[in-house]
């Protein structure tokens, strides 16, 4: 009785290498890491642009701003009249002369003094007393009684997307001309990028699986089926600039002067990590 109790205790008692086969075995993979790029020719343009005007009222001044917006927009749209525009800031503000505590104020130099004063009298009479008390060896003024309030500016920013790339270098010229007082070239790009994308990611699949395979080759080992795939949310795009900044009055005159432009195509990237299983 003691021996057959012996033995269902043996048999019912899994052995260490029984145990082990009994779990599942993990495949053996190869986890790489490849990028893939392709380029395209871009489809618009980014520039940024900012239009003054001043004013001795805030009404003058915003009128005389809604004016400038409308002459340089009007301009763009002859160029390329699938102009899209873009506000990115509207302000207003005080216009001082005189002694001031610059802050945050906006100050009125001695260049702006000499191009406003045929719009505002009170600008034109400070510049008036400076002129006189140079003159007489007066000392420049101080104090924040000195300080005047002699008009507004107004001041809009914006984006424009051109979609004809090559007059965007002219469109800064142009922009300038008509009363922008400043305005740049930002970059060059695509409207939609998914083809690009797929694209990119097709190459970076490809790259990985001639990693994959190398590394399987050298290791005596045969490449299986992709187990995983991780995109890292890494793709981007990158797109060649040429900045063209300018000052400018506004100038009213015929047609643009026209400005090349050769943007480099847009490099659209992806990265991919996959995980391949392989088989000895």
């Amino acid at each position: 009785m003691r021996i057959a109790k012996a033995l269902m205790i043996v048999a019912l008692t899994p052995s260490p290498a029984l145990a082990q086969t009994g779990r599942e075995a993990k495949p053996a993979t190869i986890t790489v890491s490849a990028t893939g790029s392709v380029e395209s020719a871009p489809d618009k343009a980014s520039l940024s642009i900012s239009i003054r005007a001043e004013g001795k009222t805030a009404d003058a001044a915003t009128a005389a701003l809604a004016a400038r917006q409308n002459a340089v927009i009007s301009g763009l749209r002859s160029l390329d009249p699938k102009v899209e525009v873009q506000t990115s800031a509207v302000s207003i503000r005080e216009a001082y002369a005189g002694a001031c505590d610059n802050g945050n104020r906006f100050s009125m130099g001695s260049d702006d003094l000499e191009s406003l004063a045929d719009n505002l009298d009170a600008m034109a009479d400070a510049v008036s007393l400076a002129a006189d008390d140079m003159a007489d060896g007066v000392p420049a003024r101080t104090g924040k009684k000195d300080c005047t309030v002699v008009g507004r500016v107004a001041q809009i920013e914006a984006t424009v997307i051109m979609s004809s790339v090559k007059d965007a270098g002219t469109a800064v010229g142009l922009a300038g001309r008509l009363g922008a007082s400043r305005a740049r070239l930002d970059d060059f790009g695509l409207r939609d990028d998914s083809a690009a994308s797929n694209g990119a990611i097709a190459k970076a699949m490809e790259n990985a699986r001639a990693k994959a395979q190398a590394i399987a080759a050298a290791s005596g080992a045969t490449l299986g089926g992709i187990v995983s795939v991780d995109d890292g949310s890494e793709r981007g795009m990158s797109g060649g600039l040429r900045m063209f900044a300018m000052q400018a009055p506004a100038v009213m005159a015929p047609p643009p002067i026209m400005i090349d432009v050769s943007p480099k195509p847009v490099e659209t990237n992806a990265r991919l990590t996959v995980t391949f299983a392989i088989e000895r």
